[in-house]
């Protein structure tokens, strides 16, 4: 058992392409409950546009690709711990989530939006006084709504699934999503329109190693770089997002 214990902790800890490749295996966290990004199909296997992209990350690196599902507030968590060796999980770039995560460049974009159903009036933040919005607990439409809709009751969530069955079920009047959850929304409940009202965040998306990874971080910086100029991270875009990927900014 000790073994078994010492054997699990090295693989967690594994900092180096060199030490991944050694072992065989990337430990990737993904968030599976956020179709398209990421979700379980009917064979309850993991797809979407993150466990793509992962599987991708793993081909390149030329080892196996094991996926630690993630929910929301998790995510980094799960790498500082060092559960994983990295989060490619619709975690979008802030400065605040600089502080305890390097990022790479960006992946994809992820402008966030308040969502609700077409005939839900809405002219500005200043009409969402007593309304409930649903947001998943510690991301940046929960940091937006909560600074900027004031007297609007907040229900925070653990991952996007339950943002959006609360909207869904009438528990919530708005919720803060992603570009594509209105049309997620509309195939899971026709009628009610729901659409984009404000965009609460103009973000982007990156992938995030542990503070001090250096060496992780460059061969992911590279991978973005060589999946843009073949086109691979374009086609997966048109494939689960039905949207070109557009020009990424770098830093």
């Amino acid at each position: 058992m000790a073994a078994a214990a010492m054997l699990a902790t090295a693989s967690a800890r594994a900092q180096t392409v060199d030490e991944i490749v050694k072992r065989g295996e990337i430990v990737i966290g993904i968030d599976l409950t956020n179709p398209p990004w990421g979700f379980l199909d009917e064979k309850q296997e993991p797809t979407g546009f993150d466990p793509a992209y992962a599987k991708l990350v793993a081909d390149k690196m030329g080892v196996r690709l094991k996926i630690e599902r993630v929910n929301s507030p998790g995510r980094i968590p799960f790498l500082q711990s060092g559960r994983i060796d990295m989060v490619l999980s619709t975690l979008s770039i802030t400065a605040e989530r600089a502080k305890q995560v390097w990022f790479t460049s960006p992946y994809a974009p992820n402008p966030l939006i308040l969502i609700a159903p077409k005939s839900t009036p809405f002219t500005s933040m200043a009409e969402l006084k007593g309304k409930r919005i649903a947001v998943p607990r510690g991301s940046p439409q929960d940091i937006t709504v909560t600074r900027d809709a004031v007297g609007a009751e907040i229900l925070r969530f653990e991952d996007d699934a339950s943002v959006q069955q609360a909207l869904l079920t009438g528990q919530a009047d708005f919720i803060g999503g992603g570009l594509l959850t209105p049309s997620a929304l509309n195939k899971m409940s026709p009628g009610k329109d729901y659409e984009g009202k404000f965009t609460l965040n103009a973000l982007y998306m990156g992938m995030a190693v542990k503070k001090g990874n250096a060496d992780l971080l460059q061969f992911l910086n590279t991978f973005v770089f060589l999946t843009k100029q073949s086109g691979e991270i374009d086609t997966l875009t048109r494939k689960f997002l039905n949207v070109p990927v557009g020009d990424l900014p770098v830093f």
